[in-house]
């Protein structure tokens, strides 16, 4: 591609607490660690979505690079956002059955500023409650920087993830699982030299295209960009899909919450 030039929208995944059933499970018993379902479910929530973002008038929406050690961001870039929905969890929510997995449509965001390493970014931040526990934290949960997880999620408001890469919930995880499950994200931002990308929600028709709910985010399968099953490092989608999933983020359901 030419340099200069626009790059198409890139869709992405993440693991939040709809994607497991036995998380959605604990989410629900425990507002006061999990008050919004479609976040992050890591220490480092990345894409960190600001969901206690509170009265401000934009949320500061980071990517980091944590989850895909992704770094080449440029302002102007865009990216959307789907969350997995459980099966199991679809049938409870009385969502429709269809033969493709499906996905929440969480957030379509726009690149407006780029930080050449998460000590650089976490400069840019106040101390205030990024994150139900703790609180406050200096900066956002997915800088990384330093070696005690300074600003990560608490145990108890996360999942993580144990030797044989097997999820726990905070009813069995323990905090050296929670500290070797930080200090994995540390390691890979020392070595890959990580970029921060902070982000706008894009806005159609006068509605944010940011939804933190399952009451407020539309259901969306693989035929809603083109047919191809989403990977790890994510896809590249024509405008014409991009603009119509956008759209629908931000038609669906009333707010955020």
């Amino acid at each position: 591609m030419t340099e200069g030039m626009q790059l198409p929208t890139k869709l992405l995944t993440f693991e939040s607490w709809v994607t497991q059933m036995d998380w959605y499970n604990y989410a629900r018993a425990y507002p006061k660690f999990v008050p919004a379902l479609l976040v992050d479910r890591s220490p480092c929530q990345d894409p960190f979505l600001d969901a206690l973002a509170g009265s401000k008038a934009q949320p500061e929406i980071l990517i980091s690079g944590l989850c895909r050690a992704m770094k080449s961001f440029q302002v102007g870039d865009e990216f959307i956002y789907v969350t997995r929905i459980d099966r199991r969890l679809g049938k409870q929510l009385g969502l429709p059955e269809v033969a493709e997995t499906s996905y929440f449509g969480v957030a379509s965001l726009q690149v407006e500023r780029v930080w050449a390493s998460h000590e650089e970014a976490a400069t840019h931040f106040i101390s205030r409650q990024y994150v139900a526990d703790p609180k406050p934290t200096p900066y956002p949960p997915n800088l990384a920087q330093d070696y005690q997880p300074t600003a990560c999620a608490s145990r108890e408001a996360c999942i993580v993830y144990d030797d044989d890469k097997r999820a726990h919930t905070p009813h069995t995880s323990t905090r050296d699982m929670w500290l070797r499950h930080y200090r994995e994200y540390y390691l890979r931002n020392r070595k890959r030299s990580l970029r921060v990308a902070l982000c706008k929600p894009h806005r159609v028709n006068g509605r944010t295209a940011l939804k933190l709910s399952p009451e407020t985010a539309p259901v969306l399968t693989r035929r809603d960009w083109g047919g191809r099953s989403p990977n790890s490092m994510g896809l590249w989608i024509s405008d014409g899909y991009a603009a119509q999933t956008r759209a629908r983020i931000a038609a669906s359901g009333d707010g955020n919450a």
